[in-house]
Order: C-alpha cells, then structure tokens, then sequence
C-alpha cells in the first residue's frame, strides 16, 4: 500500500516545561511510537508532532493537524502526579488560569469553540473504559519490570476524568471541539516512575491500537 493509500494517525507530544525543564516525558514516549499500524488489511502512518507548552502554539498545530483530515488524532502530556498511563474522558472550559512557557494568559481563562460555542465540557466519543480493559488484558509483558508501586499491584492504564487546566486540557479541548470522535488525550507518568520510556511508548501504542479497533468497527457499522 503506497503512503497515499494509508490512513493518518497524527500523536502530539509536549516539549519542556516548568517542573520538565530538561525533557518531557510525553514526547519522549511519542518519538519511539513505529511509523506505521496495520489492521484488517488497512495501513496507518503514525506522525509524530511536538507542541511547544503555549497558547499560541496549540492554536496553531490542532487547525493544522485537523486540516489533513487524520483518521485519528492523540495528545499525548505527562502528569507528574500519575502512577501510570491515564486515559482521560474529557476536558472541562473556564479554567485555563496559569500562564504558558511564553507567560501569556489566555483571555477570561477560557478557550474559544468554534463548533461547540460557550460548552463548559466536552467528551470523546471513544470507549474510554474499553480501551484501558483491554489494554491492561494485554499489556502484562510490557509492565512487568514496575509491578507493584508501594506493595499495590499496578496496571498499566487506568480511567481518568481530570486531564487538567493547563495546556493539556487545552488541547484535548481544542480538538474534541473539532471532531469527538477522533480526538483521544493521554497524561504520561515521569520517566522510570515508574515505566521507563519505552514502556510508556508500548502502552500508549496499545491505546492507539483499540482506538483503530473501534474507529473500525464503526465503519463497518454504518
């Protein structure tokens, strides 16, 4: 299959910020994503994009990213409260008050919709408890160096509804306001806390995988 003939996965990864300085773990984990998904006879190219942790620069790459009309589009940020990988549901609006790597504010702490208007929230259509079920199914291996954390046992993704009021929720807000059914964030523990970075990229890979899976079905729904 020629690359004109595959489907566009587009992943974002954040670059340094306050608290990140030297490396965030987000793109580190995006970099060692492979080039390429196959499923069902369908090929995906997986491009990777780093997003500068301000404003203007995510005003500027999700229209971007949103122009070449991907099949699916994932935001990848670090946490650095997380134990492990967190799908989050949704992202909320009126709440954007901290200032970017730039120090701008962005005006009434609050984003512009375009398709969704004064909408204080958002959601993903994806399955989000579907996706973290059957990847902690099947993410055993990828795990198995950082089992437990404080004799708890640990899995590798978990539910989230909190993805943040910094320039993650802002993003993740951005392009649900585009297209709900394509747009997926994900926050990222620190490096080696516990996951080293390619075990983070393997999960956040499996995530991108029953993203596909269910953007599939879909399609073979309609």
């Amino acid at each position: 299959m020629s690359s004109l003939e595959r489907k566009l996965i587009v992943v974002t990864g954040f670059g340094p910020f306050v608290g990140h300085e030297e490396v965030n773990a987000s793109w580190e984990a995006v970099q060692l994503l492979p080039e390429l998904l196959s499923y069902k006879g369908t090929d995906y190219q997986l491009e990777k994009r780093m997003v500068s942790v301000e404003y203007a620069a995510v005003d500027e790459a999700v229209p971007d990213i949103w122009q070449r009309q991907p099949e699916l589009v994932v935001h990848v940020g670090v946490s650095g409260i997380a134990k492990c990988v967190c799908v989050e549901k949704l992202a909320y609006n009126h709440q954007f008050r901290r200032p970017d790597n730039a120090g701008q504010y962005l005006n009434n702490a609050s984003c512009c919709l375009p398709h969704n208007a004064n909408a204080n929230v958002l959601r993903t259509v994806l399955n989000v408890d579907k996706i973290v079920d059957a990847v902690n199914a099947t993410c055993k291996d990828c795990v198995a160096p950082a089992q437990t954390v404080n004799d708890k046992s640990l899995e590798a993704t978990r539910v989230s509804k909190n993805v943040g009021g910094f320039l993650c929720g802002y993003i993740y807000l951005k392009s649900l306001d585009v297209d709900c059914k394509r747009s997926l964030f994900v926050h990222v523990p620190p490096i080696d806390k516990p996951f080293s970075t390619v075990q983070t990229a393997d999960i956040v890979y499996k995530i991108i995988e029953q993203c596909v899976h269910q953007l599939a079905a879909a399609c073979d729904c309609e």
